[in-house]
């Protein structure tokens, strides 16, 4: 009896590369793959599977056949390790060779587990599962390392990475790009007047509040302490600093709950839209320069720097 079917609707779905040189074996696997609920592409030798690799939305899961023309599946296994700074992907050999020196030549080069054939489907459906498992823990071990724990949302770190991503794209493409610097006004007053426990709660609201009045191509991210940074690919003046107006309205509209009660809160925002494109660094230093002179200003208002607007 065939493996369980999966629900090919279930959330999470895995894709899966088959790179097979064997049309009529690369065609089973891919119809068996799919009836099991998985998105799956094909690959008809090792330098096809590595363009499939090269693609941004590269597979989770690569069912590799070790023979292959051109380039075999341990060259693909070993280019896709080589490749630390993207997401994981779980690799399974496929081989005819059953050595022990190939086993470990085959582990060497980098694959997760090793499938010798003639294979049953109860044993690849039971090991993509394993590599189902292994791939969504590695996601949620990045995601983790990405997210600030308190907020939910991007870290500084991982938040500048995705920015500078962003310039670049910018700049290729001509586009404008809006920055909002943002800072909750007198906060260590609610540390020091109402403790962390209310701090905290002031943060994880405001954050709530922030990712409500972005779009879903916006980068959102916890900049440090009280202070938050938003970037918005495509948006020129007029429109991030609607959105900067928004936020600001958004939190001085509605008192936050904290465990001693209620209170009121305000926040200033810096803005900088441009076309000229700066580096990420200076972009940042600007929005936050105008975010400075937000607060000196008396705070609970929006400041865009004109001097980079298009």
């Amino acid at each position: 009896m065939a493996p369980a079917e999966v629900d090919p609707s279930a959330p999470g779905a895995v894709k899966i590369l088959i790179a097979e040189d064997e049309p009529v074996s690369r065609l089973r696997l891919q119809s068996t793959l799919q009836r099991w609920g998985y998105k799956v592409t094909t690959a008809g030798d090792g330098a096809e599977a590595l363009h499939e690799m090269q693609k941004p939305d590269r597979p989770g899961i690569a069912i590799l056949d070790w023979m292959m023309p051109h380039v075999d599946g341990l060259d693909v296994c070993r280019s896709i390790r080589a490749t630390a700074d993207r997401d994981y992907t779980y690799v399974i050999l496929l081989t005819s060779l059953d050595r022990e020196e190939d086993i470990v030549a085959g582990f060497d080069a980098g694959a997760d587990d090793y499938i010798t054939k003639p294979f049953s489907l109860h044993e690849l459906h039971a090991r993509i599962r394993t590599g189902v498992r292994i791939v969504r823990l590695h996601e949620q071990l990045r995601a983790a390392a990405m997210h600030d724990s308190l907020t939910g949302l991007l870290n500084r770190r991982a938040f500048f990475e995705i920015f500078e991503k962003e310039v670049s794209r910018a700049k290729r493409q001509q586009l404008s790009l809006g920055i909002l610097m943002v800072d909750l006004d007198h906060f260590k007053q609610v540390n020091d007047q109402h403790g962390h426990l209310a701090g905290d709660a002031v943060l994880r609201e405001a954050a709530r509040r922030l990712r409500r009045r972005v779009r879903a191509t916006d980068v959102v991210g916890r900049y440090g302490g009280e202070e938050f940074v938003v970037a918005l690919p495509g948006s020129d003046l007029k429109q991030a600093v609607s959105i900067a107006e928004e936020f600001r309205h958004c939190i001085a509209s509605e008192p936050f709950e904290v465990p001693s009660g209620r209170l009121t809160m305000t926040t200033s925002v810096g803005v900088v839209t441009t076309w000229d494109m700066a580096e990420a660094e200076h972009l940042l230093k600007t929005a936050d320069e105008a975010l400075y002179r937000a607060k000196a200003a008396g705070r609970n208002r929006v400041v865009a720097d004109l001097r980079t607007a298009a």
